[in-house]
């Protein structure tokens, strides 16, 4: 491996990122911004049900939270209260507009932001340790956060879970 094969596997990527895809994710070849957070959604989390039986707990901590964001970023654009270019820029910023627009209380907007910035970032960046019990309880609240706003949603027939 070489510094110049870096820079061209660098470029074969943007490349790749500038086509138009052809072979799109099963489920996301969807038009409207707010089903492409949902079925992301449901993506996620099925891949962290294959990653937990595979033992693998970072990833599945790591999909659950962002499952969780993506669950919560349908509701605010299914809402309208959010527009795609307009999404929070935050990951604590997603759960704050959420309790801003009543998609739950304040107080689990806080306890979210929380467990983001106390576990998710040490876990996955610093030397906090994945673990079964760690990687189920956050699987567990993001299928849970999933069911409870597809449940209110208007549009929860669209969901591939």
């Amino acid at each position: 491996m070489s510094s110049t094969r870096i820079e061209q596997l660098i470029a074969d990527v943007q490349a790749a990122f500038d086509r138009r895809p052809t072979e799109i994710e099963p489920g996301l070849d969807v038009a409207d911004a707010a089903l492409l957070q949902l079925r992301k959604a449901c993506r996620l989390l099925a891949g962290a049900a294959a990653l937990r039986e595979a033992d693998y707990y970072t990833l599945v901590i790591e999909a659950s939270f962002v499952a969780i964001e993506r669950t919560v970023e349908f509701r605010l654009l299914e809402r309208g209260t959010m527009q795609p270019d307009g999404l929070p820029g935050t990951h604590p910023g997603v759960y704050q507009e959420a309790a801003a627009t009543g998609v739950f209380a304040e107080s689990i907007a806080e306890d979210l932001a929380d467990l983001w910035r106390e576990h998710r970032a040490k876990t996955y960046y610093q030397d906090g340790l994945a673990s079964a019990d760690r990687a189920e309880a956050m699987y567990a609240l993001a299928c849970e956060i999933h069911a409870y706003i597809v449940g209110r949603s208007r549009q929860g027939h669209e969901c591939i879970c």
